[in-house]
Parts: C-alpha cells; sequence; structure tokens
C-alpha cells in the first residue's frame, strides 16, 4: 500500500516540478493538480497507514520544491555576478597595455627603482630563501646590475710573474690595463642609463626591444668608451637604408622630450646611427637599429674574455696602442675596436703554440651560429671552463702579437676567428652573404664571424693601410729590444 501510494503521485510531481525563472516550483502553479491529488488522500481518510503515507509524500514534495527554489535563486545569482564582472572589465588593446596614459601603464610597473640596488621583491623569510628561487629581475638592465661585481678586474692573477726576463714587461702591462678598465662605478652608471633608456622606449614602443652592446657588456672597455646599443624592432634583418632610418626617427622624436637627453643627431650612414649625450653622467650614446650581429658579437667576446685571464689585459692595450697612435677610427680609414679585439683572438688562437684559446664555433656550434635565435642569446652566458697547455707571460704574448701580423700576409690571407685559421681572400670574397660584398675586401681583411663580411673595410685607402702596417712593424722592433711598455707609446709621430 506505501508503495502504491508514494508511486502514484511522485510520477506527476518529478514531471512538473521545474524551476520556473522567479525560483518557484510548477507544481504550485497548478490547483487543479493539488485538487486532485487532495481528493484522493481524503478518499483513503479511513486508512490511519494512508494518511500517513501522504504526510510523507507531502513532505518530499516540500523538500524538493525547497531544493529546486534554493537552486534557481543560486544559479540567478551567479548569472548576475558573472555578468557584473565581465561588464567590470576596462577596455583592453591588443597588446595587453590599458588605454590610460602610457606614463601610468609600463611606467608604473616597471619603474620600480632606478637606483643601483634594486631590492628583492619578496619578503625576508626565515626558513626560504625565496631571493634564490627567483631572480629579482624587474628590466632586462636589472640582470646584468646585479652581476656588476664581476666586471671589473680586481685580482692579481698568479700567473702574472713567473720568474722570467718578461716579469717587469708583464707587470706594466697589467698595471696599465687595471688603471684603464672600466670600473665597477662606471658600469653601474651605463647600466643605469642602459635601464632609463629602455623603460622610456617601451613605455611607447612596448613591442622594441633595447640591448646593450660592445665593449661595455664585452668585458674589454675603457674609462673613456662610449655607450653602444641596439634597438631591435623584430628578430630578423631590416632594410638599413630606409627602415632603419624612420624608426630611429621615431626614436629621435620621443627622446627630444627626454630631459637627461641632448645634442641629439641623426646619421644616415650605411648603417644609420642615433647618437645622442647623457647630460646627467656625461655618457655618449651610440644608437643603432636591428644591428643584431652586435649582439652575437658581444656574446662572443665575452665568453672568449672568459676562456683566459691573459685576453682581456692584451685586447686592452691594443686598443690603447692603437688610440695613442691614431689607427683606431673607423670614420678616418682605420681599425675598429671590434677589429683590433678580433687580431687579438686570432693572434691567440693560431698565433702561438700551444694555443690560448680555442675555436668557439667549433665546440658550441648550437650557440656561436648566425642562425640562432637572438631572444636566446644570453650575452653573460658562463661556458665550460677552458684551461690552456700555454703558459707563455704576458710580456711574452704582447710581443709575438706584433711580430705575428709584422710577417702576415695581407695581400693573400684574411683573419678568421670561426675558423680559428687564415683564410684565402678570394674564398672570402666568393662567399655568398646577404651583407657580403666581395669589393670590401682589399687591404686590411678580418672575417665577421656571424654575418661573413670584412670588419675591416674601412682600411680602403692604401696609404692608410701601409702607414699602420708599418707602425706594427716598428712597435714589434721596438719592444723586442726595450721590453718597454712605455716605449711603444713614444714612437715618434712619423711613425703613427
Amino acid at each position: 500500500m506505501l508503495n502504491h501510494v508514494i508511486s502514484a503521485p511522485c510520477i506527476p510531481t518529478a514531471l512538473t516540478e521545474e524551476s520556473g525563472e522567479n525560483g518557484t516550483s510548477r507544481s504550485n502553479q497548478n490547483p487543479c493538480l493539488q485538487n486532485t491529488f487532495a481528493d484522493g488522500l481524503k478518499d483513503d481518510s479511513s486508512d490511519k497507514s494512508s494518511n500517513s503515507d501522504c504526510k510523507i509524500v507531502t513532505r518530499l514534495n516540500e523538500i524538493q520544491n525547497q531544493k529546486h527554489t534554493v537552486h534557481g535563486n543560486n544559479r540567478n545569482q551567479q548569472r548576475n555576478e558573472r555578468r557584473n564582472e565581465v561588464s567590470s572589465y576596462p577596455k583592453r588593446r591588443m597588446n595587453n597595455y590599458p588605454r590610460s596614459p602610457p606614463m601610468g601603464g609600463y611606467r608604473t610597473r616597471r619603474m620600480n627603482n632606478i637606483m643601483i640596488n634594486v631590492p628583492s621583491p619578496f619578503p625576508p623569510n626565515n626558513f626560504i630563501n625565496f631571493s634564490s628561487m627567483f631572480a629579482p629581475f624587474y628590466t632586462a638592465p636589472d640582470r646584468f646590475l646585479h652581476r656588476a661585481h664581476l666586471m671589473e678586474v680586481k685580482h692579481t692573477p698568479e700567473g702574472l710573474n713567473c720568474g722570467s726576463i718578461w716579469d717587469q714587461l708583464s707587470q706594466a702591462i697589467w698595471k696599465k690595463f687595471i688603471t684603464s678598465q672600466q670600473t665597477e662605478e662606471t658600469y653601474r652608471r651605463k647600466m643605469g642609463l642602459w635601464k632609463c633608456l629602455y623603460v622610456y622606449i617601451k613605455t611607447y614602443f612596448p613591442k622594441y626591444g633595447l640591448y646593450l652592446v660592445g665593449s661595455t657588456m664585452s668585458g674589454f672597455g675603457s674609462e673613456c668608451s662610449d655607450v653602444d646599443m641596439c634597438l631591435l624592432i623584430r628578430h630578423v634583418e631590416v632594410d638599413q637604408r630606409s627602415e632603419a632610418i624612420s624608426y630611429l626617427s621615431d626614436i629621435y622624436k620621443l627622446l627630444e622630450h627626454c630631459d637627461f637627453v641632448e645634442k641629439l643627431k641623426l646619421i644616415q650612414a650605411k648603417v644609420p646611427l642615433l647618437k645622442f649625450r647623457d647630460c646627467k653622467q656625461g655618457l655618449q650614446v651610440d644608437l643603432n637599429c636591428n644591428n643584431s650581429v652586435g649582439i652575437r658579437n658581444t656574446h662572443l667576446l665575452y665568453c672568449y674574455g672568459r676562456m683566459d685571464w691573459r685576453v682581456k689585459p692584451l685586447i686592452v692595450i691594443v686598443k690603447l696602442w692603437a688610440q695613442w697612435h691614431n689607427i683606431n677610427d673607423a670614420k678616418n680609414m682605420t681599425i675598429s675596436s671590434y677589429s683590433l679585439a678580433l687580431m687579438v683572438i686570432h693572434f691567440l688562437q693560431c698565433g702561438v703554440s700551444p694555443k690560448v684559446l680555442p675555436c668557439l664555433h667549433s665546440i658550441y656550434k648550437e650557440k656561436f651560429n648566425s642562425t640562432c635565435d637572438i631572444s636566446t642569446i644570453d650575452i653573460h652566458e658562463e661556458l665550460e671552463p677552458y684551461f690552456s697547455n700555454n703558459k707563455q707571460p704576458l710580456g711574452e704574448l704582447l710581443l709575438q702579437f706584433f711580430q705575428y701580423y709584422a710577417s702576415f700576409d695581407f695581400m693573400q690571407y684574411a683573419i678568421s676567428v670561426r675558423c680559428a685559421s687564415i683564410v684565402p681572400i678570394e674564398e672570402c670574397r666568393n662567399v655568398r652573404s646577404v651583407k657580403n660584398d666581395p669589393h670590401h675586401w682589399k687591404y686590411l681583411c678580418i672575417e665577421e664571424p656571424f654575418d661573413l663580411t670584412n670588419t675591416a673595410k674601412s682600411v680602403y685607402n692604401p696609404e692608410k693601410f701601409e702607414q699602420i702596417r708599418h707602425l706594427i712593424t716598428t712597435t714589434a722592433h721596438t719592444l723586442m729590444h726595450t721590453r718597454n711598455l712605455e716605449s711603444i707609446f713614444k714612437l715618434s709621430s712619423q711613425t703613427g
């Protein structure tokens, strides 16, 4: 009897008790159904068990109605909350930056601290060292600021003095290198300028990248070195004749309103440059556009400088020597600093036995090639340590550097760091490369390790070339007889 009474009214109840839009059950809205159900209960009123069963059914229906009512109300409430939440979102552009004034967006989020000491964003914790888990970097320059203490050489190497006749010359080279190298303070000031420009440019051009390249980052810079930067628009080459000028013109207009920039000048050369000066710190800046090879060779030079302690002092001394004799200026048809660095590295690869430096292009083919994605390059990457069997003192290596190039056959061979060897000039002329021009391989030929052009193409004047070669020969002769570093800086003006 109980099963019959329960099953009979439950079937229509289940079919009709769906919540409406106002959260009430449809069974409450159907009086005919309710009256029929009530009449059936009155006919069986004499049966006590039937009354009990009906009460149970009524109670079950009430519970079910309450359940649907609550469920309907919750569903309507959640729907309204979602609508309010969606409508509260601010309108955003495709690059995810809000439409608020540009200074209030990127600059607010990223310009956390322009000062040198960048604080950790994580609170102090006595149990977990969060700083060791997550590097506290806010912008690209912050990562290099974190390593600023490693850029200046402060310790004298153990192999400087070996008890030979070269010790005095080696000590003089090291002393001049220490007093001329880029200090940690100067490096930090350049990083601070980079960060200011990085944030300022990214505020208006969020998709642009800004890289600091050259001797500042490679470790071969001096106190008077300029700041070289690369504006990266996209990770492909751009037409330097038209596109690069257009992009640099936009930056020119932007920096005109920058309070710490002065003496802006756009130079429309084969590789256009935007030159300006930081009026607060007196730093001279050269900004190019999408000359990505500068990022690659900065990475390469930094890694070579970390291979052996003798690399940095030799390159810095050779640069100082070239500057003293006015042959370190590509604009005046002489040798660029980059070409001088490649000459020293090539000599340490091929001009001595056993070699001082390996060929990184052969050891790390996946890192040092022209197809490697720029975004994956870590300029200050630490490679596996290299231990050379060559133990020659610094002074002897400097002398042999000048002797090597005094007898070098410049008319037949080019200098190649990529191959760690000499390469016939005719072979370099015939290389198929986007930037390679056969007419650029004339007198002094130094292969660019990535785009395979001649980095010394500025030496196209035969008289300038003869002046350079004569100076190298005279320096080698003078240093061999005197073993005095100052003697190579006191050569007659007719020689330089």
